[in-house]
């Protein structure tokens, strides 16, 4: 199956220009963030339970308290309304009073009691102090059966005997109320209340600037004789350990992401990055020391640096040994021009011999052609080694000047001295391969020219092409090459087809103009190398 090219995601592409431990830190935290909500969730559940079940507590307690108080309540009023029966009836209030004093015990010490027999006579018995909330509300025959009376901190509960016309009221205080509901859990920050629909009396007190912090209420699920008990309270807010039980889970996924991006820069990036800067720094014969061998680089790139510093020695040696040999090399070869060169002239030397001892002129200028010839070739080997000559090759003014500077001085049937040459060349060069052509073809024209009109002025210039940088146009100007017969009559005696394969070997037309009177042709420059 073919693999997805890249560039089909271009959602990924910013990554791409990210370090590979900026991609790894990203990818470690997408990868782990689901964990994290995870572990918040699953956290955020377990406080929830705990506050369910603390409500649940809270809410038993309530409702414990309140059954106690009001059970305690009703059996105060129970009593109390048997023995109001009992007065209407005409029994003695006084006996009366004396046994409900002895029924109740310390219980009458709890609250005050008010009897009565009639709804128009006074009290027929009282318990406990009484105080004056309860005497006017004893005076009152329509009080409700529960009445919260906040400026005498209690509450006032009424009940009715079996006697339609005998009643009795009981006033229990805030403190007396508090210990007859008796709650369980004693909850930081709260506070109870009996509470009827219009009064509300605080059984617990608490300092001001702390109530007005009682943001919750729970109230009983039961009534206290005709009264709702409710707890305020404080609903807690997050604390310090569930809110870093919120935030632990991302702060390990940023630790994890965070220590895998130190890992990764630390044990791979670093050695690698000092390893590439190593590479791209090394010089061939530089003595390269190995990397520094530590816990917290990766084994594997220290042995890959191991390996490029092994195989750099073993490029510096045979580097060595390849100069070594390219050396011995030139050598040969600057001996081997050398002795072509002093082979050439003595060659030169025994043709001059000869030609001083011809019968004939036109001997004599035979030999004359030959000398020349091979004076040009041995101009080009003494000029091949010299000066840089391994990165520029042959210097074409010296060259030229060279073969002109003989054809200036050479000695001729015709007159004393050759033509007056001007050499018009910038500092270039040549290889070899196109030396050798320019240097007979340059005899072949300057021999025509001094056989056709020795006094003929010559120049000879070279221009780069302006199309071609690697190429120059080598321009032979003079006189003589102008419409000339004799010119002519030994072009096609065979000159025409030497110079023509001349240019042929240099891969060029050659140009001639007899309205410039000039032959011309383009010849490639040599190109240094690179070092």
């Amino acid at each position: 199956m073919a693999s997805t090219p890249r560039a089909s995601f271009p959602i990924f592409a910013p990554l791409a220009r990210l370090s590979i431990g900026t991609r790894l830190f990203l990818i470690m935290a997408v990868a782990l963030l689901p964990l994290a909500l995870g572990a918040v969730v699953a956290n955020r559940s377990l406080a929830d339970t705990a506050t369910e079940e603390r409500n649940r507590l809270l809410q038993k307690n309530v409702d414990d308290a309140a059954l106690r108080l009001g059970s305690a309540i009703q059996n105060d009023l129970a009593i109390l309304s048997a023995a109001a029966s009992q007065i209407a009836l005409g029994e003695d209030p006084a006996k009366i009073c004396l046994n409900l004093r002895e029924q109740l015990g310390p219980q009458q010490t709890r609250f005050a009691a008010l009897l009565y027999s009639s709804t128009t006579s006074p009290p027929a018995c009282q318990v406990g102090a009484i105080p004056q909330a309860l005497r006017q509300a004893g005076g009152d025959a329509s009080t409700p059966g529960a009445l919260v009376v906040p400026q005498a901190n209690g509450a006032i509960f009424a009940t009715r005997g079996r006697v339609s016309v005998a009643r009795a009221l009981a006033f229990y205080p805030a403190e007396s109320m508090l210990q007859l509901a008796d709650p369980v859990d004693d909850v930081p920050l709260s506070q109870f209340d009996l509470r009827s629909p219009q009064q509300v009396l605080p059984l617990t007190r608490i300092p001001t600037n702390w109530e007005r912090r009682l943001n919750a209420v729970m109230t009983a699920q039961g009534d206290v004789a005709g009264l709702n008990l409710d707890l305020r309270f404080v609903r807690p807010k997050q604390t310090p350990p569930e809110f870093l039980a919120q935030i632990i889970p991302f702060i390990t996924v940023l630790a994890a992401a965070g220590i895998g991006w130190l890992v990764v820069n630390f044990m791979l990036i670093a050695p690698l990055t000092q390893l590439q800067r190593k590479i791209r720094q090394y010089e061939t014969g530089e003595r390269l020391v190995p990397m520094a061998r530590t816990a917290f680089n990766a084994s594997e790139i220290q042995d890959l640096d191991q390996g490029f510093v092994t195989l750099a020695h073993k490029v510096s040696i045979d580097r060595e040994a390849l100069d070594e040999g390219l050396k011995q090399q030139i050598m040969l070869t600057r001996e081997v021009h050398h002795r072509v060169k002093n082979n050439l002239q003595i060659i030169a030397s025994l043709i001059n011999l000869h030609a001083r001892t011809a019968d004939s002129d036109q001997a004599k200028l035979a030999y004359g052609k030959i000398q020349r010839r091979v004076d040009a070739l041995a101009v080009v080997h003494r000029n091949h080694f010299a000066g840089t000559e391994r990165n520029e090759g042959i210097n074409l003014r010296a060259l030229v000047g060279e073969l002109a500077g003989s054809f200036e001085h050479a000695g001729n049937a015709a007159a004393a001295d050759g033509p007056d040459i001007v050499v018009d060349i910038d500092n270039m060069h040549v290889s070899q391969d196109v030396g050798v052509p320019i240097a007979f073809l340059l005899t072949e024209i300057l021999e025509l020219i001094h056989l056709t009109r020795p006094e003929a002025p010559v120049r000879i210039s070279a221009k780069p092409l302006a199309d071609d940088p690697t190429r120059i146009k080598l321009r032979i100007a003079s006189p003589a090459l102008g419409p000339n017969p004799l010119l002519e009559e030994m072009l096609a005696d065979g000159i025409d087809r030497v110079m023509t394969g001349l240019a042929r070997q240099l891969r060029a037309p050659l140009e001639r103009d007899t309205a410039f009177e000039s032959i011309a042709i383009a010849v490639p420059v040599f190109v240094p190398a690179k070092a």
